[in-house]
C-alpha cells in the first residue's frame, strides 16, 4: 500500500491455549498490511507460552516478561509506554484477525483523523462454533455507554498519542476498556465503529454465569464515576444499576433468558 503509516499490535499473553495462542498471531502475522509492530507483554505466563512465541522468527515481534504478574491492565499500560508508533491495535492472544484487519482499519483511520478510537464488527464464538456476529455501526455518541461498551475491545485501533494523554487504561479489573472508552470521551475525542467484520471473538456463549459479583459492582462503579465526568443526564444514571440487578438474578434465570436470545 501506498503511504503507509506503522502501527502496534498490542497483546497480553498470560497461559492461553497452544492451538488458540497459535491461531492468534498467525492471524496478525498473516496480514495484507505488512508495516507494523507486534509487541506482547507476557504477563507471568508459563515457560511453554514464551517458548510458542519465541519459535516465531519474525523480526516484527517484540516480547517482553513482566517481573511479576499484573493482570491485563496493567500489562497494556506497560506496553502503551513502549509504544512510538501513530496507532495501536488492540487483540487478545485467543482471538483470530481477518486477514485484512489492519488494512481496513489503518485505510479508515488515515482517512478520518477526527475519531481517536476505531472498532468494528465480530463474529462471536467458541467450541460448538459462530452463535452470534455483531452488526453495530456509526459514530459512538456518550449516551450509547449507558448500557454497556458499545466497542469490542480487541476490535480497537486507538491513536497512541490521545490514550497517552489520558494515563492509559483506567485500573478497574474486567471493566479497564470501558473505563478507557469514557475516559476517552470525558476528554473530548470521539470513537466510531466501523460495519466490518474484523475479527472471530472468541467468547463461551455461558460466560455471564462465570462473571462474579464484584466485577458487577466495579462495572457499577465505573459507570457512575464516569457519566458524572461525562455530564451524563441525569436520567442516564438508571443504567448504574443495571450490572447489580443482573448479578442478584438466579443464574439458571438468566441462563434461559439467554438461550432465548
Amino acid at each position: 500500500m501506498k503511504n503507509e503509516r506503522k502501527v502496534t499490535v498490542l497483546m497480553s499473553e498470560y497461559n492461553t491455549k497452544e492451538d488458540e495462542l497459535r491461531a492468534s498471531i498467525e492471524s496478525i502475522l498473516n496480514q495484507t498490511y505488512k508495516n507494523f509492530k507486534l509487541l506482547i507483554i507476557d504477563d507471568c505466563s508459563d515457560k511453554k507460552s514464551t517458548e510458542i512465541i519465541e519459535s516465531y522468527r519474525d523480526d516484527r515481534i517484540k516480547l517482553v516478561h513482566n517481573e511479576k504478574n499484573l493482570g491485563l491492565d496493567k500489562s497494556l499500560n506497560k506496553g502503551i509506554e513502549l509504544i512510538d508508533t501513530d496507532y495501536i491495535i488492540r487483540m487478545d492472544t485467543d482471538d483470530i484477525a481477518k486477514e485484512d484487519r489492519i488494512e481496513k482499519q489503518m485505510d479508515f483511520v488515515e482517512k478520518h483523523p477526527e475519531y481517536s478510537i476505531v472498532a468494528g464488527n465480530a463474529n462471536v464464538f467458541d467450541e460448538n462454533g459462530i452463535y452470534k456476529t455483531t452488526n453495530k455501526s456509526g459514530e459512538i455518541k456518550k449516551e450509547d455507554f449507558a448500557w454497556g461498551t458499545p466497542f469490542i475491545h480487541p476490535t480497537m485501533i486507538i491513536k497512541t498519542k490521545d490514550i497517552k494523554a489520558i494515563g492509559g487504561y483506567p485500573i478497574y479489573k474486567r471493566a479497564e476498556d470501558y473505563a478507557m472508552a469514557m475516559e476517552m470521551y470525558a476528554y473530548g475525542f470521539k470513537g466510531y465503529i466501523m460495519k466490518d467484520i474484523l475479527i472471530d471473538y472468541r467468547m463461551n456463549a455461558d460466560g455471564y454465569k462465570k462473571k462474579k459479583f464484584k466485577y458487577r459492582l466495579v462495572e457499577f462503579k465505573v459507570k457512575y464515576h464516569y457519566f458524572r465526568k461525562m455530564k451524563m443526564k441525569w436520567y442516564y444514571y438508571i443504567y448504574c444499576v443495571k450490572p447489580i440487578l443482573v448479578g442478584l438474578i438466579p443464574k439458571n434465570l438468566l441462563q434461559k433468558y439467554h438461550c432465548k436470545r
